[in-house]
């Protein structure tokens, strides 16, 4: 399931404030209640929540920490939002989780790159095979197929046991 919106946050000197939305279609109590429930107080790097905001609306987030050059990281939360509950959190979690992760081993984890990769991200929702382009040397791709490796002999063979036990 598609999302109706994305937004990033991100903690700012006078708090949590909202990066960016995209699209822009979310009126602005959702937004700012997003922007309050997107990072619960204590929440730290790795961080998933999904959570219920209106009648209409839930979202999930991703929060993740943001490399500082000086002084201490500061924190930020990736946000799908959704116009109903019945879509996969999992799904939006290993999403997030594996762009987060592989936009850290690129060292490109930066508020700037994610707000310019936000509706690349939206589109990509729902597909098997997401790509997206950080730079014009990083390409982040990632495979959502569900295919299962063929299993060796020796992995039968423990499969089958434990299927009689069982």
């Amino acid at each position: 399931m598609k999302p109706t919106s994305m937004c990033l946050v991100q903690m700012g000197n006078k708090g949590l404030e909202l990066v960016k939305s995209y699209p822009d279609v979310l009126p602005q109590t959702i937004i700012d209640e997003i922007v309050v429930k997107s990072m619960p107080l204590g929440a730290k790097d790795g961080d998933f929540t999904s959570n219920v905001i209106s009648e209409d609306n839930a979202f999930s987030s991703y929060v993740f920490s943001i490399p500082s050059t000086f002084g201490r990281d500061n924190i930020g939360s990736l946000v799908a939002v959704f116009d109903n509950t019945n879509y996969s959190a999992n799904d939006v979690r290993k999403l997030f989780s594996i762009i987060i992760s592989e936009l850290r081993n690129n060292n490109a984890v930066d508020i700037t790159i994610l707000a310019e990769i936000l509706p690349t991200i939206f589109k990509s929702f729902g597909n098997k095979n997401v790509k997206i382009k950080i730079s014009s040397v990083v390409t982040v791709e990632i495979d959502f197929t569900d295919e299962e490796k063929p299993m060796d002999t020796k992995e039968k063979i423990a499969k089958s046991l434990s299927d009689d036990m069982w």
